[in-house]
């Protein structure tokens, strides 16, 4: 492969640092900037931790930019460690997986990579502790004795996204990689311990979840503070490029307003409900919006599967070459399967095995015959490449602005010719389409905010 400018700059920022993050957005092209870069530090055993869709990528990535002739073995199940392979790549949930572990903290590692880290942002989860270390004493000390981090002294997180949810997100990984970044040495106060870290960068407030005897209150994230400070104290640790930046067309976005042919159900349009709905929404409780909206969101999404069925087969059967249909829920999926079973369908969803879902991937991009690629998004929105289609239709939402960005750029690379068009399935007069409005002006207010 023939790296990209941005590409060359990348792997010389993660060489020259034993500690560094890439966070490029998707299909900037993370994967093959660090490879490279392993090739310019001469990294020898390499592990790359990833998720279970980026196992494919990572196993086809070593041969095509590496110089080296590099073995890689994939380890699943109970595998063992071969001396005669010096690489290694591992999914999330094997590194939390004990016996895998104490296989991989058999090796010392040039190099560990861990490819989506924002896998790893609480303390709380046992994927974080595999790869960071167990915290104590709220931080003050470290143990890092069964940790991956024990076994190497490279480590190059990567992530598009790194803060998924709030600044307390960057804790793990600055209390792990970066210590001395929590330090008077980078700001007024020392945030080492997790709870002056949060207290410092993070305004909270309290939210009961449970009701009765069962009932508990836990802190929710509202907004951020001090963060000129805290941006300060992670400056030089890491590198973002945009989409733009390697000339890759961003999508236009618009709703996709859908028109059912009789009443809807009166649940899909109670305006108590859907005032306690759209006021969650715009909050940003998500526990209270998925109490709220959980029930009606199976309803709706079978609803619009038909709707869109519809809508997209005219489409197709006009001048419409590719499509992308992402969903949420696996009956959807299942409808939309047999509407447009005559259009040449295939796709990936939360029970597609590894190798299947590379082959799936493969023939969409180069069967001409396979036109519809039906996109479960929490299964599909990462590690695969969608690009022949321009044209990517939500016939389901995520209320998580992450969850759209990322499956968004998947019909987004640097050899797209037409820029590509990304739209949200609205059911019209009912609760989802109000909802979607708001979500979609917040998934616009982020990407302006990523922009600047």
């Amino acid at each position: 492969m023939t790296p990209k400018p941005t590409q060359l700059s990348g792997a010389k920022f993660l060489a020259s640092r034993p500690y560094a993050l890439l966070a490029d957005l998707p299909r900037v092209g993370k994967t093959g900037s660090t490879i490279i870069a392993a090739d310019y530090v001469m990294a020898e055993t390499i592990l790359v931790v990833t998720t279970a869709s980026g196992r494919g990528v990572w196993k086809r990535g070593f041969p095509a930019w590496s110089a080296y002739d590099r073995s890689v073995q994939v380890m699943m199940g109970g595998a063992k460690l071969d001396p005669k392979i010096p690489s290694a790549i591992v999914s999330w949930n094997g590194i939390s997986q004990a016996a895998l572990r104490v296989e991989l903290l058999k090796r010392k590692w040039d190099l560990v990579v861990p490819d989506e880290v924002h896998f790893a942002k609480a303390f709380s989860a046992k994927r974080t502790q595999a790869l960071y270390g167990t915290l104590i004493d709220d931080g003050a000390v470290l143990n890092k004795t069964s940790a991956l981090t024990n076994t190497t002294e490279r480590m190059w997180p990567l992530s598009g996204t790194p803060l998924p949810n709030s600044p307390a997100d960057a804790y793990p990984m600055l209390r792990a990689l970066f210590r001395e970044r929590l330090t008077t040495n980078f700001g007024p106060t020392d945030v080492t311990e997790q709870s002056k870290f949060i207290e410092r960068y993070c305004k909270m407030r309290p939210m009961k979840i449970g009701h009765g005897f069962m009932s508990r209150y836990i802190d929710v994230f509202v907004e951020g503070r001090n963060l000129e400070e805290l941006n300060a104290r992670i400056a030089g640790i890491f590198l973002q490029r945009t989409q733009r930046d390697v000339g890759i067309l961003e999508p236009d976005y618009e709703t996709m307003p859908l028109i059912a042919p009789k009443a809807l159900p009166p649940e899909l349009r109670d305006q108590k409900r859907g005032a306690q709905i759209l006021e969650a929404a715009r909050t940003g409780d998500r526990s209270s919006l998925e109490m709220h909206m959980g029930p009606l969101r199976r309803l709706t999404g079978e609803i619009k599967a038909g709707l869109v069925v519809e809508a997209i087969s005219e489409e197709l059967d006009g001048a419409l070459g590719k499509v992308v249909i992402a969903y949420w829920h696996k009956d959807v999926g299942a409808l939309l399967m047999d509407g447009f079973a005559k259009y040449g369908v295939t796709g990936i969803d939360g029970s597609t095995p590894p190798k299947r879902r590379a082959e799936n991937e493969q023939r969409f991009l180069h069967d001409k015959k396979c036109r519809v690629f039906l996109a479960q998004i929490q299964a599909a929105g990462e590690a695969i490449d969608l690009s022949s289609a321009s044209n990517l239709v939500f016939a389901e939402s995520s209320f998580v602005p992450k969850d759209m960005a990322q499956m968004a750029m998947r019909v987004c690379n640097h050899t797209q010719a037409t820029k590509p068009l990304v739209r949200v399935a609205t059911l019209e007069g009912s609760i989802d389409d109000s909802l979607q409005s708001i979500l979609l002006r917040k998934w616009s207010a982020i990407r302006e905010v990523l922009k600047s």
